[in-house]
């Protein structure tokens, strides 16, 4: 029998074949992965060549910056922000269009992430949006890579500079992302890359912290590791003193996973090409409807890992909203959706939650940086509500049965909706 969707149309189940979700990995990270495991290295506490090897391929790719692997981005970012010595008093600029780790480290150390509105049609925040938030307590600003978008750096750091705040990039979105052919995650003083999860570099966990200053770095070891490494990497003496007790943390990275995130980032440029060619075939099959359309890409900037395939839909030029076609779509087979990254000042601590261990922030604070109504950061919402995602963790490599298949199923959504103007 068949069903009939709210549109009086026949609904048309699903059989559109998809390949393993990424990350997928080749014979030889997997051999390699084996033999740690039967050798029963899937730790450890020194700087084997595993750990050496993640961390000299992000080096070279980022202009001989000073690289630690950590276990995810989150913790990348945690260090980042705690070698700048932030702390309770402190603010930190940070995207309201971001994952939330690139604020919630923070609570931690008891700082202070100031939520900024997106300043372009990419969701990203711009000079405009990130200085109107400054104040005399603002110490730092984050900016997002959002989707694998470039953030406009040129004028982001010299921002900074002007204001004396210290910049860090998180690029977890964004690898192999390039601006004039210099790669992200080189324009700030610190940079963050997750290499575990969905990304296009994975390990399954793990993160990267890539430091301008080599006291950042050294005291990002002393974080993350115990002796036997802080010995062996941290560059200042006087520093290195501290090894025997470190600085509190536990963030090393598994050899297993940092096999495996080498695997992918030997490959990055080939990972790129395909990802481009895929995510670009599937914007261009569904914006050439009227209303829907792709997020661009900035002059001289390029799309690393499109951590997400994000399209939007204008309602009004369309003649449907973004949920219908999301609909559409989901009946022809297109495993589409909304993207998971959404607007920070709608979530529980950003709109007057208040977690029991919370003891850093004054009542003042609370009100004026955790208590947000909707219409507070309106760009950003708007755009995040006009938005659908694609499934961008299946086009990684050549996929040309699936894009084939994605793109008659977009021709068949995009019918049924014309359908029922």
């Amino acid at each position: 029998m068949t069903a009939m969707t709210s549109t009086g149309l026949a609904a048309t189940a699903p059989a559109t074949d998809h390949p393993q979700q990424w990350p997928v990995y080749d014979g030889q990270a997997v051999a390699r992965a084996t033999d740690l495991i039967r050798a029963g290295r899937t730790f450890d506490y020194r700087h084997g060549p595993e750990i050496a090897e993640i961390e000299q391929l992000f080096s070279d790719h980022l202009d001989g910056r000073h690289v630690l692997a950590v276990n995810s981005g989150t913790s990348a970012l945690l260090a980042a922000y705690y070698v700048l010595g932030l702390g309770p008093g402190d603010e930190v600029l940070v995207p309201s269009l971001t994952f939330l780790a690139t604020a919630s480290p923070l609570f931690v150390l008891g700082a202070t992430p100031v939520l900024c509105d997106s300043g372009s049609a990419n969701g990203n925040v711009t000079v405009a949006s990130l200085a109107e938030r400054i104040t005399s307590r603002t110490r730092a600003i984050a900016v997002t890579h959002l989707f694998g978008h470039p953030c406009p750096m040129a004028e982001i750091a010299q921002l900074a500079r002007e204001r004396s705040l210290a910049l860090i990039e998180d690029c977890s979105h964004a690898h192999g992302s390039t601006i004039d052919g210099v790669p992200v995650g080189t324009f700030g003083d610190l940079a963050v890359f997750s290499i575990g999860g969905l990304k296009l570099v994975s390990g399954g966990m793990g993160g990267v912290l890539a430091c301008r200053d080599t006291r950042h770095y050294d005291l990002a070891c002393l974080l993350s590791s115990f002796r036997q490494r802080s010995n062996l990497t941290v560059h200042d003496p006087a520093l290195r003193r501290l090894a025997d007790v470190g600085l509190g943390g536990n963030l090393r990275i598994s050899p297993v996973a940092a096999v495996l995130a080498s695997s992918h980032m030997r490959r990055l440029d080939a990972l790129v090409r395909a990802k481009h060619h895929n995510a670009t075939a599937l914007v261009t099959a569904l914006s050439t409807h009227p209303g829907i359309e792709g997020l661009g890409v900035a002059a001289g900037h390029t799309m690393g890992g499109w951590y997400d395939i994000v399209l939007r839909v204008d309602p009004l030029r369309a003649g449907f909203d973004r949920d219908d076609l999301v609909a559409a779509l989901k009946r022809h087979g297109v495993r589409a959706g909304v993207p998971q990254t959404a607007p920070l000042h709608r979530t529980s601590v950003f709109t007057g939650a208040r977690p029991p261990t919370w003891h850093a922030y004054s009542p003042a604070t609370l009100r004026r940086c955790f208590t947000y109504a909707p219409e507070d950061l309106p760009v950003s919402a708007r755009l995040h509500d006009e938005w659908i995602s694609l499934p961008a963790t299946y086009f990684n490599e050549p996929q040309e049965d699936l894009l084939g298949a994605y793109r008659r199923a977009a021709e068949r959504a995009l019918s049924d909706l014309a359908a029922t103007r």
